[in-house]
């Protein structure tokens, strides 16, 4: 995780860089990289062909612009190949929904001999390895039954496919031939060992490893906790993932640089120690725990990726890892939303049914517009990573896991708000449901430092498109014709004017929703174009305006994936099609007023929007360590 403190650099360039010009916020850019090829390509292979990259999709909505082509919600399983998927799925839905399965998930070893049979340890593994060979968005089909069949399951099972996914990008051929067919068929299992619980104050990790020149390997120290363990027999062994500090010379400042390095090391390595489980809020079925390092001695193909580049595979890594996440805490959330659903049904108060109510109609509608929006994030997202060669997604998949962990927090909040007392006795299905929604909130990272990655990732690509506009605005005396300009544009935040004739793409009915993602994205451009002209590099250090534009974003990328698939779904005429695009409609309303109020909020600047007194305040708390009030009844005499 990256450290804002450190991150003025990255729009250093601002002030001096001349970057090249932006196309306006009223248009809308609708040409990929290079034109897509005609033919229908088989995507449910590894080894299918895919498309050439197109340009980032929720990076270019911070400069105004919007893909259209895009608005075509990804078909990257063809007919058939869904006939076939849907029947090789259903013994998994089958298994996961029997009396059995909730007796075996007690029994780890019968579990695993299941899931063995069942073929899921290898469902996102090239068929060249003995796996299902299924990429990601047919791997995350496979995975919904697990999903809303046991939280435990599918959270064991998270980096263990998440490794999966790096190793086939980023291994070696010797390193897939070695350990892929074991992790398919689940005599290996693979876990992730990368967080500490006490980050170090100036380097990146505390477990570090040193390169022995004389015998050619590495050594390797250090602890890792809250390492999920799959569910595995007792005969399977297991890998880890480790990433560790290691050194490098630089000759640009001739010392040592930090840098990481990501290791692949078998549990039977000597000097490789498991503890016992670590007790956790949520997910107890799961097993977590500490493995120490203690001079473990590796050899150089053991490392993932390249010597100092670990930063490479992190970052695929997550990517993956929260894609995935955000499927779990979705399966999570329609149980939550079925169990509510039931519960206003059969529960009556004062005599009147639940769910004849309507607050209680509110607060389902709203989950079902928060599940809808995720789930279409989500397979947008897969769909990008299936149809193109090496897209830029790192954006998107943060904001799914994101917007997917703060819809499921505010339906666990739901549960509280419509049973009552009861949603907390221990027993209570209700109080399982909190625990697990707990746990997954705060797997893997912060939600706050997630908020500011998502908006320094896309400021940072606003610096690389717009920094030459937004060195004029920072000079007005040097450039009065571009100021003038400036004054002379008729587009407002309260107004944005667009023409990205959003609706082409789109079902005819769909067209007023259309406009509200024109003008919500143009609006999000004009804050990014305000705030770097505000701030210049100094932006790094304003974290709620970070939360604003994250927000922001996260909206906007919910509203077109909402958008493009209900267009797709009332176009070929599924079920209940219509009220899909009544969910997307709906959807694209709420999140235009959200969008507009924090715009406003950026807008009106920190001694409007209350910014600047609550920096005082808590200026003072710092000062008092704590709460500073009197008591409201104390005398001043």
């Amino acid at each position: 995780m990256f450290n804002l403190s450190k991150s003025r650099n990255v729009l250093q360039s601002l002030k001096y860089a001349a970057w090249p010009k932006h196309a306006s916020n009223t248009s809308s850019a609708s040409a990929s990289v290079t034109d897509a090829k005609e033919e229908h390509e088989e995507i449910v292979s590894q080894a299918s062909k895919k498309l050439q990259p197109r340009l980032p999709l929720a990076k270019n909505f911070f400069v105004g612009l919007v893909d259209k082509e895009l608005l075509a919600y990804p078909e990257v399983i063809t007919r058939d190949d869904m006939a076939q998927l849907q029947n090789d799925l259903k013994p998994l839905q089958d298994y996961f929904t029997v009396n059995k399965f909730k007796e075996d998930i007690n029994s780890i070893a019968t579990l695993a001999k299941d899931l063995q049979n069942l073929d899921i340890y290898g469902l996102n593994i090239s068929r060249d390895f003995d796996g299902k060979g299924w990429n990601f968005s047919a791997s995350l089909m496979a995975t919904e039954p697990e999903c809303q069949g046991s939280v435990d399951v599918a959270f064991s099972l998270l980096p263990h496919r998440s490794i999966v996914d790096a190793l086939q990008e980023k291994g070696t051929p010797e390193q897939q031939q070695k350990y892929l067919t074991k992790l398919a068929k689940g005599s290996l299992v693979a876990r992730e060992a990368i967080y500490e619980l006490d980050a170090p104050d100036y380097s990146l990790f505390h477990t570090k490893a040193f390169y022995d020149a004389t015998n050619q390997n590495w050594c390797l120290n250090g602890s890792k906790t809250l390492v999920v363990a799959p569910p595995k027999a007792a005969e399977a062994s297991q890998l880890f993932l480790v990433l560790a500090q290691t050194s490098r010379y630089s000759e640009q400042v001739e010392s040592d640089q930090a840098s990481t390095t990501a290791f692949l090391v078998d549990s039977n390595v000597p000097g490789v120690r498991i503890h016992e489980r670590v007790e956790t809020f949520g997910c107890r079925s799961s097993t977590m725990q500490t493995v120490t390092f203690d001079n473990v001695n590796l050899k150089e193909n053991c490392i993932l990726g390249l010597p100092h580049e670990g930063k490479f595979v992190g970052e695929f890594l997550q990517q993956s890892n929260r894609l995935r996440n955000a499927l779990v805490a979705l399966g999570l959330s329609k149980n939550i939303l079925n169990y509510l659903t039931n519960f206003c049904i059969e529960t009556k108060k004062m005599g009147v049914t639940l769910k004849d109510m309507e607050f209680a109609q509110t607060h389902l509608a709203k989950a079902t517009l928060s599940l809808y929006g995720v789930e279409s994030m989500i397979y947008m997202t897969a769909g990008l990573l299936d149809e193109f060669q090496n897209p830029d997604v790192i954006l998107e998949t943060a904001i799914t896991k994101y917007f997917s962990l703060k819809e499921l927090l505010n339906l666990s909040i739901s549960l509280l708000d419509l049973k009552g007392p009861k949603a907390l006795l221990t027993g209570e299905m209700t109080e399982r449901y909190l625990r697990d929604a707990m746990q997954l909130y705060v797997y893997g990272e912060s939600i706050t430092m997630l908020n500011a990655f998502i908006a320094l990732v896309g400021l940072q690509h606003v610096g690389s498109v717009i920094g030459d506009n937004i060195r004029k605005q920072r000079n007005p005396l040097f450039y009065p014709g571009h100021i003038l300009s400036k004054f002379m544009e008729r587009s407002s935040i309260d107004n944005p004017i667009t023409n990205m004739e959003l609706h082409e793409n789109l079902h005819p009915s769909l067209q007023p929703a259309s406009m509200c993602l024109e003008q919500s994205v143009a609006r999000l451009q004009m804050c990014c174009d305000l705030l770097l002209t505000r701030h210049g590099t100094g932006i790094v250090e304003c974290h709620n305006e970070f939360c604003r534009i994250a927000d922001m974003v996260s909206i906007l990328y919910c509203i077109f994936s909402s958008l493009a698939r209900a267009s797709r779904s009332y176009c070929i005429g599924l079920y209940l099609a219509d009220h899909e695009l009544l969910t997307a409609t709906a959807i694209c309303q709420d999140g235009f007023q959200k969008v507009k109020t924090l715009a406003t909020e950026i807008f009106n600047g920190q001694y409007v929007n209350n910014d600047r007194n609550v920096h005082r305040l808590s200026q003072q708390i710092i000062k008092s360590k704590g709460y500073f009030a009197e008591h409201p009844l104390k005398y001043n005499f």
